[in-house]
């Protein structure tokens, strides 16, 4: 199958979205061994009226993981201040997490004891690096800026990798001392900036680490008006990406203009919350990264950075990308209650977490108040706000499958769409619309707009998809076959290409070879698997391709995807599983796939299939050059 399609991004995404620079060693958060009973439930008089907003009016939970799913800090809090002291005095999350919350409320002793910090160097040298470098803010919130400072530099070398580094930066600004932020910045970029060739590329966190800096440098210095030098410094990242011209465009003319650019400058808040994310962030780069090394597969909830996020949005409730950042984690796991609360607990709300709200509504089943958040996100956008907000609400349209909305809020978006990456932008989700309800000339149409207005990797393939779902054949393979040969080692390319070859043309045993070679490249991915599963099945392999593609359905839940639950139901129906093949459909059509794909699928669950089974055949012979080709075979 082709890789799940993704939200289309903002043209500030590559503004906003930033990561954090190392990988930083923080205890592991031990989970409070009781039962329900045994909460202190009087905890929760204790907590700060930040934590108390997110409560979930009589919920109780056994484990620190029931509450973080939940999204109720609250209930996280009043667990871990229930926890016998002996065992907080082990657990370095526990600790900090409360004393977080004490700082939320303007209690700094009360926090400095949960840290044990008591000014007194010798009693403090064997406390965790973190808890210093956390007093550090704890001075900043205090409003000794010069104070915080300088505890900051004495214990900045307790957080490896640039962390710090970012941490000092936020500091000095927010202290008013911007010349000394910019020359942390200044002195963290590289001379060259490498980006990565494809989403496998291993570079890939070193260039978040880079772009972190580099755009948060470009913002310091458009907040002090010196517009020039932050162009200059963000057209480091453009000339990384040069078939990202008109994405980074259009993000230079934001810094030029200010329009979609809410450019607040930072306090010791924000500051410190920016900081707290980053260090959350570096901790789960750095799991992941322990992870692959060990040849192991991090799945579920991190609840180590939904946690550390859940207990940052105390210190900061406004800070909107943390708490995004907390719904989409949760949103991930199918935890769509908890992602909704998180969504709606803000202390202010905003279109975009309306949005984000209706969407995992949607998924909960409760449409009546999703199509609610959808009209108030709408309702509350301002003039720099609509475009997004429109993008939002027509994706959700398709999730509805309400075609008559769609079309009333799309002529608007258009409308709205002005340089040319919010029209191409605009036009790659009018394609996606007329795809999702089965209008496929004009979804080409739009995705040609598109690629004429921004001619990058992303559009050219779904081009080349569109263009084999009309029949263009020779058109779409022109465009495949012209990615493989520019991107020869990127798993999803060739992913692209192969399913392709195996289900829109007869050119089944070349198909089979790129999609062997993309298995080689990325094993582990479901979406590839699928897709090689599915080659197996037109060889009639039926017994590796039900295997192959019942490990992608594992690997993706709690989530399940239509087009990997459709090929199970063809392969369970030949395998005379009549049973398992019409609940593998309904479950497609459970969810949301094409209109096109609906119909058929519709069909299968009422007649069952009438075609017989593929003919089993030899596969072909793999060789290692297999899937190599020039431009003389495009």
């Amino acid at each position: 199958m082709l890789e799940a399609s993704r939200v289309p991004a903002g043209i500030l995404a590559v503004l906003l979205a930033l990561s954090p620079a190392a990988c930083a060693t923080i205890p592991q958060l031990a989970q409070p061994q009781q039962d329900e009973a045994a909460a202190d439930t009087s905890a929760s008089a204790r907590l700060s009226p930040a934590a108390q907003a997110t409560a979930i009016p009589g919920a109780v939970y056994a484990s620190a993981e029931d509450a973080i799913g939940a999204g109720d800090t609250a209930g996280l809090l009043t667990l871990l201040a229930a926890m016998p002291q002996d065992e907080r005095e082990v657990d370095n999350f526990a600790n900090a997490y409360l004393a977080l919350d004490r700082a939320a409320d303007g209690d700094f002793t009360g926090a400095r004891s949960y840290l044990g910090i008591t000014g007194d160097p010798e009693a403090e040298a064997d406390l965790p690096g973190f808890y210093l470098w956390l007093d550090a803010w704890l001075i900043a919130l205090e409003g000794n800026g010069a104070a915080a400072i300088e505890r900051h530099r004495d214990v900045a070398g307790s957080m490896p990798g640039i962390t710090a580094d970012l941490s000092l930066a936020a500091l000095l600004e927010a202290a008013g001392r911007t010349d000394e932020a910019l020359a942390v910045y200044e002195a963290l970029t590289p001379s060259r900036i490498e980006a990565p060739e494809h989403e496998f590329d291993p570079r890939s966190i070193v260039f978040q680490h880079v772009s972190t800096v580099v755009v948060r440098h470009a913002l310091l210095l458009q907040r002090l008006g010196r517009i020039d030098e932050a162009k200059a410094v963000y057209e480091q990242l453009a000339a990384a990406q040069p078939e990202q011209a008109t994405s980074y465009a259009a993000a230079i003319e934001s810094l030029e203009t200010g329009k979609n650019l809410d450019n607040q400058p930072l306090t010791f808040v924000t500051g410190f919350s920016q900081s707290l994310s980053d260090v959350a962030t570096a901790l789960q780069q750095q799991r992941y990264i322990t992870a692959a090394l060990a040849g192991r597969d991090l799945g579920g909830l991190d609840t180590e950075r939904a946690g550390f996020d859940l207990v940052t949005l105390v210190i900061d409730p406004s800070n909107e990308a943390v708490r995004s950042g907390v719904v989409d984690a949760l949103y991930e796991q199918a935890l769509f209650d908890g992602a909704a609360h998180v969504a709606l607990a803000a202390p202010e709300t905003t279109p975009a977490l309306q949005i984000s709200a209706a969407q995992a509504l949607i998924m909960s089943d409760h449409e009546a108040e999703a199509r609610a958040a959808i009209s108030k996100a709408l309702s509350l956008s301002n003039d720099d706000q609509k475009l997004q907000t429109l993008y939002g609400a027509l994706q959700l349209s398709a999730l509805l499958n309400d075609r008559e909305k769609a079309m009333k809020l799309l002529p608007e978006l258009m409308q709205l769409a002005v340089n040319p990456a919010e029209l191409a932008a605009a036009n790659g989700l009018a394609s996606s619309l007329y795809n999702h309800f089965g209008e496929i000339p004009q979804a080409v149409s739009h995705a040609e707009e598109a690629r004429r207005l921004d001619d990058t990797h992303e559009r050219r393939m779904t081009l080349a998809d569109l263009l084999g779902r009309e029949g263009r054949v020779n058109d779409a393979l022109v465009i495949l076959r012209s990615e493989r040969l520019a991107r020869p080692n990127d798993p999803y390319t060739l992913n692209s290409l192969g399913y392709f070859l195996v289900t829109r043309t007869d050119r089944t045993d070349e198909g089979y070879k790129v999609l062997a070679r993309a298995m080689l490249l990325a094993d582990s991915d479901p979406y590839i698997a699928d897709s090689f599963g599915w080659a197996l099945y037109q060889y009639g392999d039926l017994d590796r391709a039900q295997r192959l593609i019942e490990g992608s359905r594992e690997d993706l839940l709690p989530h399940r995807h239509w087009e990997i639950e459709d090929h199970l139901g063809d392969i369970y129906w030949h395998q005379g599983k009549q049973d398992e093949a019409r609940a593998a459909w309904q479950a497609a059509l459970d969810n949301h796939p094409p209109q096109l794909e609906r119909d058929a699928i519709a069909q299968k669950l009422a007649d069952g299939l009438t075609t017989p089974a593929p003919q089993k055949k030899p596969l072909p012979e793999i060789r290692i050059d297999d899937g190599e080709i020039n431009r003389r075979d495009i």
